[in-house]
């Protein structure tokens, strides 16, 4: 979508806006009343060129009169001339395949009566036609034969003309050191030939060129420059084209009241031509305008005047813009329902734009198929006339090509010996490839098979390491038990001193934490060799949670931290309950672990879209950005460290990732490094069968 926008928007940048010449179309339909015969030929051309924008189907009625014409009167020159603007006229109503019969008959006959000028005017307009149907590689050889012939016969103004041609296919490339290479040379041309509006569209295009660059400040200057020469010749259309685009990199730049006074000064002009198929676009600029002054009353307008007359225009590029600008409009306003409507309309109309550029794409490639037809069938009858008159001329020549055939069998027989030799010692040269392939391949099987004894040595050696891990781990598990309980009985005798009551303590502490690291070693392993799925049921998900909560709230009381939840009334969800108990009491216990005194402690729960969302917030260290890349690793510990001295063994996140992934759910981290961390699950909502 991007890029057809894109594409429209340089074809517009590349042709000047112009208008019908009224008065100097009565003035010449004048003189043709009166006018000789050797008159009208140039008369009717005349006329039939300026009615090519305005009224194309009036250009095709007098140029064809003047190519009748033309042919009675069996001219010697400047025939082709009515053919190429046909095919101008036919390019604007759309019926490319008959431009391009055209504009190939006009280089055919310009050849026919060494035309020079119409020759090179063909091959440019034939170069544009395939350029603004997207057909770039072949429009290229065109514009070079164009510039050529106009070098050779010392045409300025049509060198310059293929030059700013060039500029725009190179400019279609995002080639932009070419494009501006051919438009300052075009320029160059333009400033020599003194003739302001060349120049002034010279300007323009530059301005344009530089606009595409972001290049502003000269996109300015050139702007300028073509304004004022629009200014002098009293060009009101190009004038306010001009004011438009500069008023538009003001608003760019920031220079908010400079785009304001000259906006304003284009639409005025804009409104004085009566120039319909501008206005939606000076309405959007204005209303752009006022929306960076935060006059949101007044851009709303201007973008619901844009929309109108872009509707009624028929203008959907236009369209889509004002209905993207209106809804950011109406967010401004906190217009809710005015903002999802014209979003809604945005969307719609995107959808049918990608739809049409479709349409257009494939309407393009077949013409670019009809143009391939065509240029094979060219082909085709080039190589019936040269066998043609191979034949006419083979009885005269029969000696000389009997001795060309003598020598062609001789060459290809010298040939087809060197092939032959060759081919030979390719074979060879395959042959002992092929062997080396042979042993590669016996390696790569030698290699795999060591690899994949290397392979289950590696699991065996895994399931060992996993087998002594619970093992240890219940064997420590024990006396650590002993040990507790051996410290409990100590503290009930009674008779201990501070000290030692203070060293039981200390004994009770270091036993409890053990059993809780080699608890969470158990429940690691246990997690990971457990491959079942996860126990589905429905259950109410706000109790569960406010269960996790009156849990943790006797240790939360110990740190002076507070625990707040933002729950609905009940939430019944199909999950797992015993996976999400587990995630929810690491996350809360990492959170009270990790928080200062006085901090709280957020859990929160909503449903979306069938899916449980829930977030554990907290007013902590945070992560920095070197944790975050090893957030969910075993035994990592991370820069944080517990504020209370509590223990802390770098399992709870992994745990906590691996149940999320099993349950089809998703963890995310939002946090940066001093400013508390906030986990967002979001676990979906099973379908079970009954």
């Amino acid at each position: 979508m991007r890029g057809f926008l894109t594409f429209c928007l340089l074809l517009i940048l590349a042709q000047p806006v112009v208008g019908q010449n009224k008065a100097l179309i009565d003035s010449l339909k004048s003189k043709l009343e009166t006018a000789p015969i050797d008159q009208q030929f140039e008369l009717l051309n005349s006329i039939g060129w300026e009615y090519r924008f305005a009224k194309p189907d009036s250009t095709i009625y007098y140029c064809e009169q003047a190519y009748e014409l033309g042919k009675k009167e069996n001219l010697k020159t400047s025939l082709a001339k009515p053919l190429n603007f046909l095919a101008v006229a036919y390019n604007y109503l759309g019926k490319l395949s008959k431009a391009y019969d055209l504009g190939q008959e006009a280089i055919r006959i310009a050849t026919i009566q060494r035309d020079s000028n119409e020759l090179a005017y063909g091959n440019n307009n034939i170069g544009r036609l395939l350029f603004e149907q997207g057909i770039l590689s072949k429009s290229f050889p065109y514009f070079i034969n164009a510039q050529k012939i106009f070098t050779s016969t010392g045409d300025q103004s049509g060198i310059a003309y293929t030059k700013q041609s060039l500029a725009d296919l190179y400019l279609a490339q995002q080639d932009f050191t070419k494009a501006e290479q051919a438009l300052l040379e075009a320029l160059a041309t333009r400033l020599q030939l003194k003739k302001v509006r060349d120049i002034s569209s010279a300007y323009a295009q530059l301005g344009g060129l530089y606009q595409k660059m972001d290049d502003l400040e000269k996109s300015n200057f050139y702007f300028l420059k073509s304004d004022s020469g629009y200014q002098t010749i009293n060009d009101a259309i190009n004038l306010a084209r001009t004011k438009i685009l500069l008023a538009e990199n003001y608003l760019r730049q920031g220079r908010i009241s400079e785009a304001r006074n000259i906006g304003e000064k284009g639409f005025v002009f804009i409104e004085r031509t009566a120039n319909i198929r501008r206005l939606p676009e000076a309405h959007l600029l204005m209303g752009r305008i006022y929306l960076a002054e935060k006059k949101y009353g007044q851009a709303r307008q201007q973008f619901s005047t844009a929309l109108q007359l872009s509707k009624s225009s028929q203008q959907t590029t236009f369209q889509l813009e004002s209905y993207f600008l209106l809804a950011q409009v109406s967010k401004m306003l906190n217009n809710r329902q005015e903002e999802i409507l014209n979003m809604n309309q945005y969307l719609i109309l995107k959808d049918s734009i990608e739809n049409l550029e479709l349409a257009r794409k494939v309407e393009r490639l077949q013409f670019e198929l009809q143009i391939e037809s065509k240029e094979r069938e060219n082909e085709l009858l080039k190589v019936r006339q040269t066998q043609t008159e191979t034949f006419v001329g083979r009885q005269r020549l029969a000696n000389i090509l009997s001795g060309v055939v003598i020598v062609f069998l001789s060459i290809l027989t010298v040939l087809y010996w060197q092939i032959g030799k060759r081919r030979k010692m390719l074979n060879e040269k395959l042959a002992t490839q092929n062997d080396q392939i042979v042993n590669h391949q016996r390696e790569i099987d030698i290699q795999n098979d060591a690899l994949s004894k290397r392979n289950q040595e590696l699991s065996d050696i895994n399931h060992e390491k996993d087998t002594i891990m619970s093992i240890v781990a219940h064997d420590l598990k024990a006396p650590l038990n002993r040990i507790s309980g051996l410290a409990y009985l100590l503290e009930k005798e009674g008779s201990l001193s501070a000290d030692q009551q203070t060293y039981v303590q200390m004994i009770r502490d270091s036993t409890k934490s053990g059993a809780r690291l080699i608890a969470d070693l158990l429940d690691a392993h246990a997690i990971e060799e457990n491959s079942n799925a996860p126990s589905y049921q429905n259950f109410d998900l706000v109790k569960l949670l406010s269960d996790s909560i009156s849990y943790f709230q006797v240790i939360a009381l110990e740190k002076d931290i507070r625990l707040e939840k933002d729950f609905p009334d009940a939430a019944f969800f199909v999950s797992d309950p015993s996976y999400i108990n587990r995630i929810i009491e690491n996350l809360l216990s990492n959170a009270i672990k990790f928080s200062k005194v006085g901090s709280s402690v957020f859990l929160s729960c909503r449903i979306e879209n069938q899916n449980a969302v829930i977030k554990v917030r907290d007013q902590g260290p945070g992560f920095t950005d070197t944790d975050k890349l090893s957030l969910y690793k075993k035994f990592k510990k991370l820069s944080a460290k517990p504020t209370s001295s509590e223990s802390s063994n770098g399992l709870g996140l992994a745990i906590v990732k691996t149940l999320i992934d099993r349950l089809g759910g998703t963890i995310e981290l939002i946090s940066s490094e001093g400013k508390g961390s906030e986990f967002i699950l979001t676990i979906p909502y099973v379908q079970t069968k009954n």
